[in-house]
């Protein structure tokens, strides 16, 4: 989960491939919203996790027409959400391979200490170690404590973007181990954190990148994409004004992937070759773009 390590994107985080570092962007390169399968990234010794990628893909789909969020103002649990699908989600965000092809960082059977200890295994830990992580914090009823710590950090500094993006990432990795109401519930104050990261800090790439990444999960019908492909532009516009770094390739990619979602095809193709002409060794723009044109 590492908020504020270098942007060396690996893979996701909504699962934040994410809903945190959770969405830890930096560990890996994750496959984005909407990717066809054959294009994702495929961790090479985790035929477990493979399986669980596949496996919540084909719910994803299937929850499109089943969702239905009720907007989230306050600090307060939503009345309703159909069931879980938000958190799901989330967790394909996250299971898109992020951190899984990283060397183990953290022991999550490892005896749990205080709330700050337990947060700074989180901010050390690759992807799966993450889900993991959220996992066992839920079953031993410590995941409010530890949501507690990274709120006071954040409430204690609230122009730090590093403190909103890291409370963020901590709501996104709650949503993956969250049901029903309560998976819409932390998944928006999961945005509205990221919000204050990009007030604090507009051109913080890392919480555009994750509050982005995050909202093309969502099903069409809940109306995040056009948000989603706003983020993902203006990501684009930034990165022009940057450094080129291999993580920057991932935005072109989830970018002309909502584009074709919305059967905006040329302008996908032309996202995904401007990413390959800035980044000519990414093999996920490069095989995008010959599925594509049946190459």
């Amino acid at each position: 989960m590492n908020s504020g390590s270098a942007l060396l994107i690996s893979s996701v985080a909504v699962g934040f491939g994410a809903v945190s570092g959770y969405f830890a962007l930096s560990k890996s390169n994750s496959a984005a919203a909407a990717a066809p399968i054959e294009s994702a990234p495929s961790p090479s010794n985790d035929a477990a996790l493979l399986a669980a990628i596949d496996k919540l893909q084909g719910e994803v789909s299937s929850m499109k027409e089943q969702m239905k969020l009720e907007s989230v103002v306050s600090d307060r649990a939503p009345a309703s959400i159909s069931d879980d699908a938000i958190a799901k989600a989330v967790a394909a965000y996250f299971e898109s391979g992020k951190g899984a092809a990283e060397a183990p960082a953290v022991d999550i059977e490892a005896p749990l200490g205080t709330a700050a200890e337990i947060a700074e295994m989180l901010d050390s830990a690759n992807q799966v170690e993450a889900m993991g992580l959220w996992k066992r914090l839920v079953e031993e009823g410590l995941d409010d404590e530890v949501l507690a710590h990274y709120k006071a950090l954040a409430e204690a500094d609230p122009n730090n973007p590093e403190a909103q993006l890291a409370l963020g990432q901590a709501y996104l990795g709650r949503t993956q181990e969250a049901a029903g109401p309560m998976a819409g519930f932390y998944a928006t104050l999961a945005d509205k954190a990221l919000d204050q990261a990009l007030v604090a800090d507009p051109e913080h790439w890392e919480a555009r990148f994750t509050k982005a990444t995050a909202l093309s999960f969502w099903p069409p019908n809940l109306g995040k994409q056009p948000e989603a492909i706003r983020e993902f532009e203006q990501l684009i516009t930034q990165q022009s004004g940057l450094a080129p770094n291999p993580s920057h390739a991932q935005s072109h990619f989830t970018l002309g992937n909502l584009y074709q979602q919305n059967g905006q095809m040329e302008k996908a193709l032309e996202v995904w070759r401007n990413g390959l002409a800035l980044f000519p060794d990414n093999a996920q723009l490069a095989e995008q773009i010959r599925l594509v044109q049946g190459d």
